[in-house]
């Protein structure tokens, strides 16, 4: 009867550790690269950083902020992007290891070039998002999440597209890969960014 009894409780971590939710309470660090589609055909390729976060403020209310930066030099000039993006999420649990959010977001975008022998340009546009998403723990130490935003800059219209994955090294610490798609619909060009995360859970 003891060996049963033991057993029964090992079975009842086991699974409550699978049954966890995703965790809310983050902030990580990201290398990251982008190629910008042209209208010659020829991407531009940059890398860069991104820091991101959120917080929880209720079970279901949360805060959450990201910051990229990429740039690119050559030997005629260089080429600077800048991403921000921050507001303000609502989630809810379809299953005890899986939620569904949505977020609304003030969106920031701020690119510079430079040519050495004729000057520089750049363009700072800013405006709002609405997402909506899906994260999930697929089992104690593995997450999968997905995401979509709908995006108006200075009236011009774009989706972006936020998929990655993690695994969780401890209770804080997890690794992960990242996929971002920027899908600009008025110039029919595309900004992709691939990335490796270090993120601490709290």
């Amino acid at each position: 009867m003891k060996k049963t009894i033991i057993a029964l409780a090992l079975i009842g971590t086991s699974t409550g550790a699978l049954a966890d939710s995703p965790n809310w309470d983050k902030i990580q660090a990201t290398y990251i690269e982008t190629d910008i589609e042209t209208p010659l055909d020829e991407d531009i390729s940059m890398d860069g950083y991104a820091v991101s976060g959120s917080l929880s403020l209720s079970d279901s209310v949360f805060v959450l902020a990201n910051f990229d930066s990429v740039g690119d030099e050559s030997d005629f000039g260089d080429v600077d992007l800048d991403s921000l993006n921050a507001g303000l999420g609502f989630n809810h649990g379809i299953t005890d290891s899986t939620d569904i959010f949505a977020t609304v977001t003030y969106e920031k975008l701020e690119l510079v070039g430079s040519i050495d022998a004729i000057g520089s340009e750049s363009f700072d546009e800013s405006g709002y998002g609405a997402g909506l998403g899906i994260r999930s723990m697929i089992t104690d130490f593995f997450e999968l999440s997905v995401k979509a935003d709908y995006l108006d800059i200075e009236d011009e219209n774009a989706i972006r597209y936020d998929a990655s994955a993690f695994f969780h090294l401890t209770r804080n610490l997890s690794l992960g890969v990242g996929y971002k798609l920027y899908d600009l619909d008025e110039i029919d060009q595309d900004i992709d960014t691939i990335g490796a995360s270090v993120r601490y859970s709290f």
